[in-house]
């Protein structure tokens, strides 16, 4: 199974989320020289052309062809410019469950854009891709990240202890959040609109809406 098919283009009040291109070169290029800490571990950290090329043309997009998750441009909805990015992974189809991650660029931390970009998706998979859970994991001292959990509806279970290694080689503990599609809809977030293939998102009409 595979709910990922097709071109997706999540939109919001600020935000559009969409697939990344060769049109995100330039933008990956300033935020790799800049050495920017928000991109997912999977992405070119190096300035060579050819394997940045590729990757934005090819290797971004091969865990969407596998239904194994997928990675979204976070990208200011009239301007266009890439503020982040926000994907699924770990997506287990038997039991409709996955985790989700995203980051900030730092220029584009505390603006609302990850509660925003986060709502988008988590409604996009729990009630349009056929997905049940989805789970959220923050570092304990992660505490923006946290806020931005809550604020987009997630629900703390709990402390998954020493679950993740640092950079210095610390096995830091994490606080675990989800979300499953059954929970009632969070106020003054961004709420799903079906459009065809590809899902539309609409701001909710009473509001608006680094991991």
């Amino acid at each position: 199974m595979n709910a990922f098919e097709g071109t997706v283009r999540l939109v919001g009040g600020r935000l559009v989320l969409r697939p990344f291109g060769l049109d995100d070169a330039a933008a990956l290029i300033e935020v790799i020289r800049a050495k920017e800490d928000f991109l997912p571990p999977n992405f070119p950290a190096v300035l060579e052309a050819e394997p940045i090329a590729w990757f934005l043309r090819e290797g971004v997009h091969k865990v969407q062809q596998f239904g194994m998750g997928i990675h979204l441009a976070v990208t200011e909805r009239y301007t266009g410019d890439l503020v982040g990015t926000i994907g699924l992974f770990k997506v287990d189809w038997t039991h409709l469950t996955s985790e989700v991650g995203y980051g900030m660029r730092p220029s584009a931390r505390g603006r609302g854009y990850a509660t925003e970009a986060l709502s988008l998706v988590s409604d996009w998979a729990l009630h349009n891709c056929g997905l049940f859970r989805i789970e959220l994991r923050a570092m304990v001292t992660n505490h923006a990240s946290i806020r931005v959990a809550e604020k987009a509806g997630y629900l703390r279970e709990g402390v998954a202890r020493g679950a993740e290694r640092d950079a210095d080689g610390i096995s830091r503990d994490m606080i675990v959040f989800s979300r499953i599609a059954s929970d009632p809809p969070c106020r003054g977030v961004p709420r799903p609109r079906p459009d065809g293939a590809s899902a539309r998102l609409v701001a909710d009409e009473e509001g608006e809406g680094h991991q």
